[in-house]
């Protein structure tokens, strides 16, 4: 898979996001300056891209609703911009491990009760 990368002009400033596969994973990240301002790591492919899409969406409202004010720094831009991205990407998480902490509960309920009817057999076996 190739990188994806996209910019977002915001008044003087323009910051730079980009998605990539890193190991054996995928990395999200927005960067200003070369410095990073938010990261995101994913082990799927498709959580990866659905989080890209969402933060497309999340930066471009971002940059149309909030007015640049050229006296405000660029080190406090980052710091708000930072703390708007991760707020939607952990209100995301969130909702992902909810589903698989339901997920792997009924799984691993489901291999117990497995588990009990071959350990009941085998003790019968064994005596």
């Amino acid at each position: 898979m190739a990188p994806k990368y996209k910019n977002y002009k915001f008044g003087e400033m323009t910051f730079k996001s980009y998605f990539r596969p890193v190991g054996h994973g995928y990395e999200v990240g927005l960067t200003y300056d070369g410095k990073p301002i938010f990261v995101g790591n994913f082990v799927h492919k498709t959580e990866a891209t659905y989080w890209w899409k969402h933060m497309s969406q999340h930066l471009r409202g971002f940059v149309s609703k909030h007015e640049y004010i050229p006296t405000a720094s660029a080190t406090w831009y980052c710091k708000y911009v930072s703390n708007y991205v991760y707020k939607y990407y952990y209100a995301w998480l969130d909702k992902a491990f909810n589903k698989y902490t339901k997920e792997y509960t009924k799984a691993s309920a489901s291999d117990y009760k497995e588990y009990k009817k071959y350990e009941k057999y085998y003790y019968k076996k064994a005596a």
